[in-house]
């Protein structure tokens, strides 16, 4: 057989044994119920209805006080709603709030509550309060009340903002930074997949008889494109489906920028994948049993985790010093770089110089993983070191 035809039928038993495996269909599960979850349960959840209080008012200035306390809640915003209630005195009051049927009483210089007074409502109680008691001295000392009102409630400052982020920009942002999290998660799992896959091999004894039909670069190969087309399958597969939940649910308002995120998101699994996999099968190489590969492979768990926190800093500074080292980075730049192009950061030439190193490094870690391959695909005596397994490679 020809190289493409030794490579060609063992990426296909590698998506046959996938597909067929049970932790594929726990992954994939879990995965869906993941993005399913995200995508329905903010539209099925969310509640856009004001929250309401129920205040009494009583003892001196209470007509100008209730008066107040509906106008002050519609000004500082919050989604809160204000129904204001007459009380004789503060024993009457003190009996609703205790018996519930109000959840504060207002009055003589105090408010009076349960248990506590929330942020909310005591932000509306204490500022109407301070308006109306300032009105009150203002008058007492002969200011008139048109005076006294523009005095205690100015009209607010109007907001110029020079580059103010649109409400698109703003939803492309989430899905790129919720696409980034989804990359990793595939990228974590479906190379530690590559490892498991190549240490099975070696205990099963099955890559001795693989051996003997092609040479171990070629088996390698196979293995990568196997399970990264596995991968990208059901990236693909989760991605249109969390998109078409989110916009039938109506959670998320889809820009129409959201099919060039996924695409770009897709991309970047398929080139961090090829990168993270080589680097995974050396992990799996190096280890002689399954139970060593959670020590084969920790360096690489890691830099993983290294690289997401990058982008977690990215989303909240994409022009920052992390964002722009993180960039040109191999193991950070397919999780960093997808953020930065939404945030509209980095330019063309930035995106090829990013996608270039990537590309060279992916160069090398396939060197690296075939020579260690091929130097630690038949030892079965302990964890190799990564000298040995290239010297023997």
């Amino acid at each position: 057989m020809t190289r493409m035809q030794v490579v060609r039928l063992v990426a296909g038993r590698e998506i046959r044994e996938r597909l067929r495996s049970k932790a594929f269909r726990i992954s994939a599960g879990v995965s869906l119920a993941f993005i399913l979850a995200v995508a329905i349960l903010p539209g099925v959840l969310s509640d856009d209805s004001p929250t309401r209080y129920d205040v009494g008012v009583f003892g001196e200035g209470a007509l100008a006080l209730g008066d107040r306390l509906p106008i002050v809640a519609d000004e500082l915003g919050g989604n809160v709603e204000v129904e204001v209630y007459p009380v004789a005195d503060a024993a009457e009051a003190e009996r609703l709030v205790e018996s519930g049927s109000l959840d504060a009483a207002v009055g003589d210089g105090r408010v009076v509550v349960d248990e506590e007074l929330g942020e909310r409502l005591g932000s509306v109680v204490q500022e109407a309060n301070r308006q109306v008691v300032g009105e009150a001295a203002l008058s007492g000392a002969g200011v008139p009340g048109d005076v006294a009102g523009r005095v205690l409630m100015p009209q607010p400052l109007e907001v110029l903002a020079l580059d103010p982020e649109s409400d698109a920009e703003s939803t492309r942002g989430g899905l790129v930074f919720f696409g980034t999290v989804l990359l990793y998660g595939q990228l974590l799992g479906f190379g530690y997949w590559v490892a498991s896959g190549v240490v099975e091999e070696k205990v099963s004894r099955v890559v001795e008889i693989l051996l003997a039909k092609a040479p171990p670069g070629q088996l390698l190969a196979g293995k990568v494109i196997g399970i990264g087309l596995v991968g990208v399958v059901q990236l693909v597969a989760l991605v249109v489906i969390g998109l078409v939940m989110a916009g039938v649910t109506g959670s998320v308002d889809l820009p129409p920028e959201t099919v060039p995120v996924a695409v770009q998101v897709i991309l970047w699994f398929v080139l961090g994948f090829a990168f993270y996999s080589c680097l995974f099968a050396v992990g799996g190489a190096m280890a002689s049993r399954v139970e060593e590969l959670q020590s084969t492979t920790t360096p690489l768990t890691f830099l993983a985790m290294g690289s997401l926190f990058a982008a977690v800093n990215t989303g909240g500074d994409p022009s920052g010093p992390i964002a722009e080292v993180a960039t040109f980075v191999p193991f950070s730049a397919p999780m960093v770089l997808p953020i930065r192009i939404a945030a509209g950061e980095v330019g063309a030439g930035t995106v090829v110089l990013s996608v270039a190193i990537v590309l060279v490094s992916i160069v090398a870690a396939m060197s690296l993983a075939a020579r260690v391959y091929a130097g630690g695909v038949l030892h079965l005596r302990g964890q190799l070191g990564l000298r040995k397994a290239l010297r023997s490679g």
